[in-house]
This record gives C-alpha cells, sequence and structure tokens, in this order.
C-alpha cells in the first residue's frame, strides 16, 4: 500500500507503507509483538499500531530495526528510486574488482604454468 501526495511542483511521490514493512516481518519469521514491545521500550500496542501506519518516524524504525536486527531503513531505501551506492558497498566493490583482477592473474600463471608441464 502507497500512500501519495503532491508537493509543492505538483509531481506525485508515492512512498512504501513503512508499518507494513515492519508486519510484514514480524508475520513472516513469527516475531512475538510482546517481545519486540519489550526490546523497543514501548506497549504491545504500540507495535500493533506501527504496523497499521503508513508513515513511521526514523526514531520507530531505528529502534525497531535494533530490536529485531534488520535494517528496514536500508529496506526503504532499496525502494527509493535514487540510485545510491552506500561506502560499505563501494568498498565491496572494489574488494570484489580487486579479486577479480588477482583471479584473472592467477589464471594466466595456471595457464603458463600448465603449457611448461603440458597439460
Amino acid at each position: 500500500m502507497d500512500d501519495t501526495t503532491k508537493n509543492s511542483l505538483g509531481v506525485t511521490n508515492s512512498y512504501p507503507h513503512n508499518g507494513k514493512l515492519m508486519h510484514d516481518y514480524i508475520a513472516k519469521y513469527g516475531v512475538n509483538r510482546a517481545e519486540l514491545a519489550r526490546k523497543m521500550n514501548v506497549s504491545t500496542t504500540s507495535v500493533y499500531q506501527y504496523a497499521g501506519s503508513p508513515s513511521l518516524q526514523l526514531s520507530i524504525l531505528w529502534k525497531a530495526s535494533l530490536a529485531l536486527n534488520h535494517n528496514f531503513l536500508a529496506e526503504l531505501g532499496e525502494k527509493l528510486p535514487v540510485d545510491y551506492i552506500t561506502n560499505r558497498e563501494a568498498e565491496q566493490k572494489q574488494q570484489i574488482d580487486e579479486l577479480q583482477k588477482e583471479l584473472e592473474k592467477l589464471k594466466f600463471e595456471l595457464s603458463i604454468y600448465k603449457n611448461i608441464v603440458g597439460k
């Protein structure tokens, strides 16, 4: 479920139902709402209200992410129609590129050794 608003330029913007993200995670993994409420230091009623809310405050998403060990903020970021690479992703991409270069080098060296040995 998306909510739709118009900004000052008249452009329609849709955003994901934040509470549904939390609700879906709770349902998928069978999370005990009372236990989640204790971890977040809120009432169980609040957890039910969060699940129904189309828009949650960042502090609620932050607490829920920590309590459930799930990054709801990243999940929302993936839905945002704007390309963005985190610093961690950039570092990982660089590591992958370096490892691929090293692998190619090793494959080349292996082919030379195979030629020398005759296999």
